[in-house]
């Protein structure tokens, strides 16, 4: 399988993946043909790309990091919370707390060495599933760290909360495409306001509340809300900062454009040393692919070829399968597989965007 963006959708592509709403609702079943009405649905519930399986992608399986089930209830469980925090002034922490243990079981039991970024990547209920993906992230990235699992605990209940001061802004500024100026400061109160939340939540890590607090602060001191530079920002912080980030720049958030996963890496190793930790940037590269599974790419030799599964010690040298040699124009069926781990002679020059459909 592989993940495409709707509007590349071909009349014979069928749905790899089952797709759910917040509710846990089936809203499509697995093996179905996504015709362009049903594309069109999908489109007006904000949904913008989907899991295929087609000719080039029969070889890949990509395994989510959650279940669909875990997934859904944590999404549902941070709207809930939002919901009730915007209208009552208060939170369920220990309802926020058995999410995140729910999320770590899972994840720990199937000791996960690699995030796959296409299934992090999100379609809907943007703010929800944000503060779900950087609490994976941070989960793994403080595991490759080889922090104690009470320490990780605490900073996934920093992560998972990360933004919850947002739901004490209005929505009409959250989700205004072009904030002046004055709007962008009033939306940099939020790790204040999230801070706020919980500050006096016995139940509530230390970690976890200066998590919140320093999210946005940058190495070099021009973060937010404090100024804090260097190791004056807190070790869970800076960790949380790298993830969110990240998962900001894969996905459609309202102020910038989809960055590719290695455009997303450039970023952070852009900013590495001096918004974000050096040596946290470093290590979380180790997690996350350059490249990952069900990506199309362009092979040295000039063939088009997508990724069928990830090196964990060699992330830029994956198992690809060769489809298309555009200099011949032959295809090759998937039993033509290399891995770039052995084939020193090839490697991957850039990640492109093609329709398989359309070649030849």
């Amino acid at each position: 399988m592989r993940r495409v963006s709707l509007d590349k959708i071909r009349d014979d592509d069928v749905l790899a993946r089952t797709l759910y709403d917040i509710e846990g609702k089936k809203l499509l079943g697995a093996g179905v043909k996504l015709t362009p009405s049903i594309v069109q649905k999908l489109q007006e519930k904000g949904i913008t790309s989907v899991y295929i399986e087609d000719e080039i992608s029969e070889n890949v399986e990509i395994h989510g990091i959650l279940t669909d089930e875990t997934r859904n209830q944590a999404k549902l469980t941070i709207r809930n919370e939002m919901n009730r925090l915007a209208t009552k002034g208060e939170i369920d922490y220990a309802a926020i707390s058995r999410v995140v243990d729910q999320i770590m079981e899972e994840m720990l039991s199937r000791n996960i060495e690699v995030l796959n970024a296409n299934d992090i990547r999100t379609q809907d209920e943007f703010i929800y599933a944000h503060s779900i993906n950087v609490c994976v992230m941070a989960i793994a990235l403080a595991t490759k760290l080889s922090l104690p699992q009470a320490k990780i605990k605490n900073i996934a209940m920093g992560a998972i909360m990360h933004d919850i001061g947002k739901a004490l802004l209005p929505k009409e500024l959250l989700n205004k495409k072009d904030p002046t100026p004055a709007e962008q400061e009033e939306i940099k109160k939020h790790p204040l306001l999230g801070y706020h939340v919980v500050k006096d939540m016995a139940e509530a890590s230390a970690t976890a509340k200066i998590t919140i607090l320093m999210h946005h602060e940058q190495i070099n001191g021009n973060g937010y809300p404090m100024g804090l530079s260097g190791d004056y920002i807190h070790y869970s912080a800076r960790i949380v900062s790298i993830c969110d980030a990240f998962d900001q720049a894969i996905n459609d958030g309202i102020y910038k454009n989809v960055y590719q996963t290695t455009d997303a890496v450039e970023y952070l190793f852009g900013g590495s040393g001096h918004i974000f930790d050096k040596s946290l940037v470093e290590t979380f590269i180790k997690i996350v692919p350059i490249y990952p599974e069900g990506t199309i790419v362009l092979l040295s030799n000039g063939m088009f070829a997508i990724v069928v599964k990830n090196n964990p010690v060699y992330m830029t040298r994956p198992v690809v399968h060769p489809f298309y040699n555009p200099k011949t124009g032959i295809r090759y069926d998937r039993s033509y597989i290399i891995d770039l781990q052995f084939e020193l002679s090839l490697k991957i020059i850039r990640e492109i965007s093609i329709n398989p459909g359309d070649i030849g």
